[in-house]
């Protein structure tokens, strides 16, 4: 269960305008904060990123490498954008997201042939489907598409997205979202690996609550399958959670620290 930090992102008031004034300080503050916190992967997201986007996507890029070593996952819809933070980029990002959407089929996806870089498939096209089947049918379209430009399922990441659990259908959503992960392997030989944006979850509900809502999905996805998560790495006790799910998958030897609240 990799933890892919989503902190570093350009919607955060404080973060937004760090990168605004190109004050690198809160934004490596932020990166080293996730990576002592135990992430495995730092979310850089800058959305549209519309105006100057390649110039601020390699800025934050060089920026944040400077305190961290960690592998980047670049997620924007700009494809100029995504290009230039890869290129500025030590170890070959993973790129959030393509989909079914043809613009992102274009843009998107050829980078990551490109670059050899591992990348995020969303499993929608014009909408999000509701039920597991066809989650599964787009997730083979994305799949098949990518395998045409020669890249192999282990680069693959399949996001069977997840909505809030507030909405009408955000239970339905949740139990579908967990019967695609068991058939996945079922689908893909060799596997494809798996993410989500965890925090999507709890969109909506109180701020007391989201932590706790966060902590409760996260295992059942990864007892369902689930190989990483875009999470809140400054929740010290969901990152409890993931170090203790990486222990029981056998993916980490346990210490006694693990199950501590750091």
């Amino acid at each position: 269960m990799k933890a892919i930090a989503e902190n570093i992102n350009v919607m955060s008031k404080s973060i937004g305008k760090a990168m605004q004034d190109r004050d690198p300080g809160p934004l490596q503050a932020l990166a080293k904060e996730c990576t002592d916190a135990g992430a495995d992967l730092l979310d850089i997201n800058l959305g549209p990123a519309r105006k100057g986007g390649p110039e601020l996507m390699q800025w934050v890029v060089n920026t944040v490498q400077e305190a961290s070593d960690l592998q980047l996952c670049l997620d924007t819809s700009n494809h100029e954008a995504m290009e230039a933070g890869i290129e500025a980029c030590k170890k070959p990002p993973l790129l959030n997201s393509f989909s079914a959407q043809p613009d992102k089929m274009e843009n998107i996806l050829p980078l990551a042939a490109k670059h050899n870089c591992e990348i995020i498939g969303l499993t929608m096209s014009t909408h999000i489907p509701v039920d597991a089947d066809e989650r599964i049918a787009v997730a083979y379209e994305l799949v098949a598409a990518a395998n045409e430009q020669g890249i192999t399922n282990d680069r693959i990441w399949i996001d069977p997205i997840i909505l809030p659990i507030g909405v009408e259908v955000g239970q339905a959503h949740a139990v579908a979202v967990q019967q695609v992960l068991k058939m996945l392997p079922e689908v893909f030989d060799p596997p494809v690996q798996t993410t989500c944006g965890l925090s999507n979850t709890s969109n909506g509900a109180p701020d007391e609550l989201r932590g706790s809502i966060d902590r409760v999905f996260l295992p059942m996805l990864a007892a369902s399958g689930m190989t990483s998560a875009i999470v809140n790495a400054k929740d010290k006790e969901l990152m409890r959670v993931i170090r203790m799910i990486k222990a029981f998958k056998n993916e980490s030897l346990y210490s006694v620290s693990d199950a501590e609240l750091k």
